[in-house]
Formats: structure tokens, C-alpha cells, sequence
């Protein structure tokens, strides 16, 4: 191993801040110079809208539940360790893909690795962008839960102080760990390799979790005569595996101190030395390992099924100027398990959601009014099967430009018509899209005992607005290209993307709105009017789904080579 102490180990602090300086004129530039600045500032604003969401939802869940018992405030310190966990296994996962993508598969590698710095300088601005990377789960979705809970709580001073000590060094822990384990795994694997193998994983986890959340059914706790055995539940999730670790260090001491106890130094002392010992063990880890790993990631990542004639058979029921792009772009599919396995994730989604549809007690209405109820919620179906095509447009038409990257010259060149490239590049991505729009329309009214003809009027709705966002998404993806992003993840969590999502969700609430007052006024006797009605979102979606590719190729086509 070398030593971190050798000469070109040494560290320079004015060398860090040079190092990690591009990447914040980067974000000035992207912020305060970019055409899309207004779409980042309306992301940003979203953004603190939910911090100032979540913050007040917690502040008045607590407040109320505060005076109703003595068994209040143990619940909540429960709750403190429960989620100082999962937020530090998460982080820990998140920081181990981030310390993969900027330690070893950085494009700006190269030029960093051959400038006059010492590796320790050179670590160091990397350990710092990836605890950047990573630290906003714990900023968003932890920091206004520990602050509204000790407000509410009316928590001392010393709480607060201890909330910026716990977090702090929880995600230093979280940080050092996965630098380590994103050495150990390069070392072991090559980097593209580990990256796809762990995204892969995360995405199976995250299926069999939700899946077994929900199996758990947890509208039951609401239910008085199921939680009868409180002290229980209490001992149930006292997490006894986990005191021994630095979140069940963090948990203990935020409890105690959200009661107004007395400080428990020994777990704020444990947690600091903790937190100083993952930081010396990912230096001695990226010493003992980096130069080896580098060698490794830069193997070229083997081309798979390149000689496959599978995907040129599947594509014959394309037009043929289609068949190429579209044969292209399902071997990049195929190639790639993070964008594959999604559809893994998006399927257990839509199992959870059957399964609640069953649960529903639609059951104690019966006769016309509980037929015309469940018919009622199937057909209002229709809007989660919209938000889910969406998502699944989001990941898939809307990123299909931006996923050419550097490659972009080489189809902008062919003597191919822009238009058959957008609807060759979304054609098969059309095809999770109807999958689970049928899936979750139909199997709901399936369950729910709607009539064969509204069901099949349903699916009929669910395949006109699987056109329309997917003609959306192609347009929107076209108009707004993320050439620059590392990944189709990267490209589908844009400000451009939320802006597509939030307009997609427009269109199915506009729909729905006018079927809606058609059936309506089909009630009331007005066939004429309920008709006219019910063709509007008709030729609204076969509109959406052509209209705006084609002004959009003539917008993607116009950038030229750049």
C-alpha cells in the first residue's frame, strides 16, 4: 500500500478549491446563464415549496399528537431512529453508484489525473463533490422532520445543536462508506460493470420492498381494535440490531434529547469517532486501490448482442425507414440494465396498485349505488394510468434525443426526415407505456366489477393517451436535449422532464375533465351535446401525438451540428 504521507500524497488546500471550482462556475453558469435558467429556478421552487410542505405537515402531526398520550413521545423517538436508519442505508447505497460515476467514470478524468496535483488534493475534492451529490435525501427529506419535530415537541436548545452534529456526521459515515466500497468493487469488477450490477440491485430492492410494504397492510394501524398491545408495537420497533451502529447512535441521542433528557455524550462521542474513522478508511482505501481501478474502468465496455438478429426481426412491423433507428435504439435498451430494469420497478408498482384497488371497501354499497360508485373509480383510473405512462414517457421517449450524447452529429448528418427519427426513437417505448396503462385500467375494472363496454371503452382511452404523451414526450425531449448528460437518469430528472410531467399531467386532467361533463350531460338527456363532448378529448390526443413532433423535429433540426 502507499503511503498516504509521501510527498506526492501531500495535501493542498488552495489545489482542492481549484479542483472543485469548475464545477461551481458550472452551476452559476447553468443557473444565471443558461436559456433554461427559469426552468431550474421553477425546479428550485418546487422544491422549497415541498421542504415547506413537508415541514409544516410534520410540525402539525406532532403538535397534535404530542398531548394525546404518554405513549406519544416514545412513539416519536421510535420514529427518529427508524428514519435516521433507512435515510443512512439509503445514503450509503446512493453514495456508493455517485463515488463509481465521479472517481472513475468521470469524463473529466483524463485532463484532472495529468495536472501537477497531489492524489491526496485529488481525493479530497472528489470525497467532497460526492458528499455534495448524495446529501440532498438528508437535506430534503430529512432535516424538516427533525426540526419541526423538535419544534413541535418544544425541544431544547441542545436538540437543534445535536440535529447539526447527528446529520453532519451521519452523512460523512455514509460517504466514506461507499468511497471504500466503490474502490473494493472497481478493484473487483470493471467500473461500468459494478455501476450496472448495483443499479440493477437498487431496483430490485426498491420492487420487493414496496411489494412487501404493502403486503403489510398498513392502513391497519389507523384501526382502534388492531393496535390494542401499544407497549407491543413499542418493543416491536425498538431495533435492538441496530443500537450498535452510528444511525442507532444518531437515533438515541436525538431522542433523548427530543424529551429533554440529558445529553447522552457517549453516543455523540461514538457517532464522531465513527464518522472520523469512515473518512480515514475510504483515504487509505482510494490509496491503496484507486490507480488499479482507474486501469480497470478503462476497459471498453464489451458490445453486446451488436450480431443479434433478434432485434432486427422484432422490427419489421415498423415502417422500414423506422426499422433502423428503432433496431439501435433496442439494442442501447437491451445493453443497459438500469434503463431495462425499471420496467421491473414499475411493475411491482402496478401489482401494489391492483392490489389497494381489491382492498377498497366499495363492498358495503350495493345496488345501483354501488355499481354506479365502482364504475365511478374505474373510470377515474384513467388518471393514474396517465401519471404512471408519464413516468414511463419521462424515462423513455422524453430522454430519447439526449441519449445520442456526443453521438448526436452521426443521425443529425444521415439523410433521414427528423420527423421519422422522433417517432422511430418512441415507437418502442410505446410499448411499456400501453402494458401498463391496460394493466392498470383494465385489471382495476376487472376488480372493481365494471361492465364489459366501459371497460373496453377505458382501454380505448388508456391507447389515445399513451399516443399523446408519447408524441408529447418525444417533443419535449426534442425541444429541450441534454447532449451533456452522463446517463437517460440524469437526462429524465431535469427541469425540463418535471416541466414534461407537469404538462402531461394537464392533458389527462383535461381529458378526463371533458368525459367527465360528457357523461354528464349523457345522464341528464343531452346525447348531442354529450357526444360533441366525448370526441373533443378524441381528437385532442390524436392531435398531441402528432402535431408537436412534428414542430419540434423542425426545432431539433434547426440546432445543426451543435
Amino acid at each position: 500500500m502507499a503511503n498516504p504521507f509521501a510527498a506526492d500524497q501531500a495535501l493542498e488546500l488552495s489545489t482542492v478549491r481549484r479542483l472543485l471550482r469548475p464545477r461551481a462556475l458550472a452551476l452559476t453558469n447553468v443557473l444565471f446563464r443558461s436559456e433554461r435558467r427559469w426552468l431550474y429556478f421553477g425546479f428550485i421552487a418546487l422544491g422549497l415549496c415541498f421542504w415547506a410542505g413537508l415541514f409544516g405537515g410534520i410540525y402539525y402531526l406532532v403538535d397534535v399528537a404530542w398531548s394525546k398520550g404518554a405513549m406519544v413521545p416514545l412513539l416519536a423517538t421510535a420514529f427518529l431512529k427508524v428514519l435516521l436508519i433507512s435515510l443512512s442505508g439509503l445514503l450509503s447505497f446512493s453514495n456508493v453508484i455517485t463515488a463509481l460515476s465521479v472517481y472513475y467514470l468521470s469524463d473529466d478524468l483524463e485532463l484532472i489525473l495529468s495536472l501537477p496535483a497531489s492524489r491526496a488534493s485529488f481525493h479530497w475534492a472528489r470525497f467532497l463533490d460526492t458528499l455534495t451529490q448524495s446529501s440532498w435525501m438528508m437535506l430534503i427529506f430529512g432535516l424538516p422532520v427533525f426540526l419541526a419535530a423538535g419544534l413541535a415537541a418544544r425541544a431544547g436548545w441542545p436538540y437543534f445543536l445535536a440535529v447539526f452534529y447527528v446529520i453532519p456526521c451521519l452523512l460523512l459515515i455514509s460517504t466514506g462508506v461507499g468511497v471504500a466500497l466503490a474502490t473494493v468493487l472497481v478493484n473487483l469488477f470493471s467500473a461500468r460493470r459494478a455501476r450496472d450490477v448495483l443499479m440493477f440491485c437498487a431496483v430490485l430492492l426498491i420492487a420487493a420492498l414496496l411489494v412487501f410494504l404493502r403486503s403489510l397492510r398498513p392502513e391497519q394501524l389507523v384501526d382502534a381494535q388492531a393496535f390494542n398491545d401499544l407497549a407491543s408495537y413499542l418493543v416491536a420497533i425498538r431495533l435492538e440490531v441496530f443500537r450498535h451502529t452510528p444511525p442507532g447512535w444518531g437515533g438515541e441521542a436525538l431522542g433523548e434529547l427530543l424529551l429533554n433528557s440529558r445529553p447522552p455524550w457517549l453516543s455523540l462521542l461514538r457517532l464522531g469517532a465513527a464518522a472520523g474513522a469512515a473518512v480515514a478508511v475510504a483515504r487509505w482505501t482510494t490509496v491503496w486501490g484507486f490507480d488499479t481501478g482507474w486501469a480497470r474502468s478503462q476497459e471498453a465496455k464489451a458490445a453486446r448482442f451488436h450480431a443479434s438478429r433478434a432485434f432486427d426481426v422484432v422490427v419489421r412491423v415498423l415502417p422500414r425507414a423506422w426499422r433502423p433507428i428503432a433496431a439501435k435504439e433496442l439494442r442501447i435498451l437491451a445493453r443497459d440494465p438500469s434503463q431495462w430494469s425499471q420496467l421491473l420497478l414499475l411493475a411491482a408498482l402496478c401489482v401494489i396498485y391492483l392490489v389497494s384497488v381489491g382492498f377498497l371497501p366499495l363492498s358495503a354499497f350495493r345496488g345501483a349505488t354501488g355499481q354506479w360508485l365502482r364504475e365511478a373509480v374505474s373510470f377515474l383510473n384513467l388518471g393514474m394510468a396517465g401519471f404512471v405512462m408519464a413516468a414511463v414517457a419521462a424515462r423513455f421517449q422524453f430522454t430519447g434525443i439526449s441519449r445520442e450524447g456526443r453521438s448526436w452529429w452521426i443521425l443529425r448528418g444521415a439523410p433521414v426526415d427528423p420527423v421519422v427519427v422522433l417517432h422511430a426513437k418512441a415507437a418502442f417505448g410505446l410499448v411499456p407505456m400501453v402494458l401498463v396503462g391496460q394493466v392498470v385500467v383494465v385489471g382495476s375494472g376487472y376488480l372493481l366489477e365494471a361492465r364489459p363496454l366501459l371497460l373496453a371503452a377505458e382501454s380505448v382511452l388508456a391507447l389515445l393517451l399513451a399516443w399523446a404523451i408519447s408524441g408529447l414526450a418525444s417533443a419535449l425531449g426534442a425541444i429541450w436535449p441534454d447532449f451533456s448528460a452522463e446517463n437517460a437518469a440524469r437526462a429524465a430528472s431535469g427541469p425540463a422532464a418535471v416541466f414534461f410531467m407537469v404538462i402531461a399531467q394537464v392533458l389527462v386532467s383535461v381529458v378526463l375533465a371533458f368525459l367527465v361533463l360528457a357523461a354528464y350531460l349523457a345522464f341528464r338527456g343531452h346525447n348531442v351535446p354529450a357526444a360533441l363532448f366525448g370526441v373533443v378529448p378524441v381528437l385532442l390526443c390524436l392531435a398531441v401525438g402528432h402535431w408537436p413532433v412534428r414542430r419540434a423535429a423542425a426545432v431539433l433540426w434547426s440546432r445543426g451540428l451543435q
